[in-house]
């Protein structure tokens, strides 16, 4: 297994916000760099958003022939009349 090369980064953060960054790192058995990595590794890969986990899991939940637009406004004449 090939390990990935690993650059230096140099940030500046408020200092209050590195100690608890750094508690909670050590708090959880990692490192701040660590924290940060895992961040950049969520990040989406494009530029176009990213749908979330909820869109996604009621994606295609629908059958195709439903008339969103008139169910949603027949909720709405239902519930405000």
């Amino acid at each position: 297994m090939r390990t990935k090369e690993k650059k230096k980064l140099t940030i500046r953060v408020d200092a209050r916000l590195l100690e608890q960054a750094k508690t909670y790192a050590k708090t959880h058995d990692t490192s701040v760099s660590r924290l940060v990595e895992d961040y950049f590794s969520k990040l989406p890969k494009k530029n176009n958003k990213e749908r979330s986990s909820l869109v996604q899991q009621l994606t295609g939940i629908l059958p195709a022939d439903v008339d969103v637009e008139k169910v949603y406004g027949d909720y709405l004449l239902e519930k405000y009349g």
